[in-house]
């Protein structure tokens, strides 16, 4: 469980940014509206009665603000960290031993691919 828990993390990571990415960032191109269009309305409450809001909710705002950024760093950290050994093992292949492939090549043309 451990294990399905640290490679499940940065995909959790990840749609927390992407779900709240509106409240904590500005709209994105060609994901929120398409370029010579209006920038679509803030979903966000906090946002639209930022004058009259109470002391809580812009404290709740913060912390959102907080773990979102959180979030993006922690994401990006691990994305780059596992692009980087895809790209390291690729490179490097004939240096590891058999140990580390599903397959061995002797059984590479059994399965047909």
């Amino acid at each position: 469980m451990f294990i399905a828990g640290c490679f499940g993390l940065p995909w959790l990571w990840i749609c927390n940014v992407l779900y709240f990415r509106r409240n904590v960032y500005k709209p994105l191109v060609f994901v929120d509206y398409w370029p010579g269009h209006s920038v679509p309305p803030s979903s966000s409450s906090y946002q639209d009665h930022q004058s009259s809001s109470s002391v809580d909710e812009q404290l709740n705002l913060l912390e959102l603000k907080k773990w979102v950024k959180r979030s993006t760093s922690g994401a990006v950290i691990v994305m780059g960290a596992f692009i980087a050994w895809i790209i390291t093992f690729q490179m490097n292949k004939e240096f590891f031993g058999p140990g580390w492939f599903v397959v061995d090549e002797t059984e590479a043309s059994q399965s047909g691919w």
